[in-house]
């Protein structure tokens, strides 16, 4: 079993910043997920992604905020590159939460399960604690319609118990 909590994140909610717009995505998001290995190659994990949020402006003082996040289930495989370091691919489902706001009041917000991919690199530090580098790539729409990619890259820790 796996925890990982990580830090040092960005994250980015790809906006259409049409004409006339000032737009702004410097997101700090995070990641935490729990899992089980049975090998040493193969692990299920259970996750959530949270992808901060980015804010459009236009000059007529019209403020349109968007924020996301996702619960994430799949599998992650792992090959070593040399002794203590490895990478790893993560495939999976992810529910995503994508919200639209403005500051007059209008929201749109949507719910739904789109592909999950991950990808990583984890150093061992020490037998059951590695130093963890990774991007995580899903999509999120509302129901009036706005969409997008999702991405979010960490680095953090990872304790093995």
């Amino acid at each position: 079993m796996s925890f990982k909590p990580a830090a040092a994140q960005w994250a980015k909610i790809p906006a259409d910043c049409e004409a006339g717009l000032s737009c702004k995505d410097d997101s700090v998001g995070y990641r935490v997920h729990v899992g089980y290995n049975d090998t040493a190659k193969i692990a299920g994990e259970l996750g959530y992604l949270n992808f901060g949020k980015a804010t459009a402006k236009n000059n007529t003082g019209l403020r349109e905020t968007f924020k996301a996040n996702a619960i994430t289930l799949g599998l992650a495989f792992r090959t070593d590159f040399q002794p203590g370091l490895k990478g790893v691919l993560r495939v999976g489902v992810a529910n995503v939460s994508l919200k639209d706001t403005t500051n007059f009041g209008v929201s749109d917000k949507g719910n739904g399960m789109n592909p999950h991919l991950g990808l990583g690199l984890e150093y061992n530090i020490q037998s059951n604690l590695q130093a963890t580098g990774a991007l995580d790539v899903t999509r999120g729409s509302t129901d009036g319609g706005n969409s997008g990619g999702l991405f979010l890259l960490t680095a953090g820790l990872q304790y093995q118990f």
